[in-house]
């Protein structure tokens, strides 16, 4: 894994990704390695989970910083302490998904906003969004 960070960070530094591409790698870098880890934890309980939902991109990641410069320090040693993600999900139907969230996670306070978008937590309370693969930040 950290030769996969030091080669994003590297790219980056060239002038080969931008800013939110180099988040959208270090994001990926971080739920692949959970996912291996969920994927194997299903796989030893005796068979593999099925996803609530087919995700097809990681929308955005959103940061909020009043220094730059610190900023990219951090982000260049540690992929972290984003404020949220989104995930882009094919044929999303934002009141249906929120009953499913609703019925197959309790435990992750979902809700319905702006009437096309569904946030929820994780097990470590960091906000996620689900919107149609097509949304584009406002």
């Amino acid at each position: 894994m950290n030769d996969e960070l030091q080669r994003l960070i590297t790219m980056y530094d060239r002038g080969h990704l931008s800013r939110r591409q180099l988040l959208q790698g270090l994001l990926g870098v971080g739920l692949g390695t959970s996912m291996v880890s969920s994927r194997s934890d299903a796989l030893a309980a005796g068979g593999q989970r099925k996803p609530l939902f087919r995700a097809h991109t990681i929308n955005h990641v959103t940061i909020h910083t009043a220094d730059v410069s610190r900023s990219k320090a951090f982000y260049q040693s540690l992929t972290a302490g984003y404020d949220h993600f989104c995930l882009g999900v094919d044929d999303f139907d934002a009141p249906r998904a929120l009953a499913v969230l609703k019925s197959a996670m309790p435990e992750a306070q979902s809700s319905l906003e702006f009437g096309d978008q569904v946030y929820l937590r994780d097990p470590d309370g960091v906000r996620v969004q689900l919107a149609d693969v097509k949304y584009k930040r406002g």
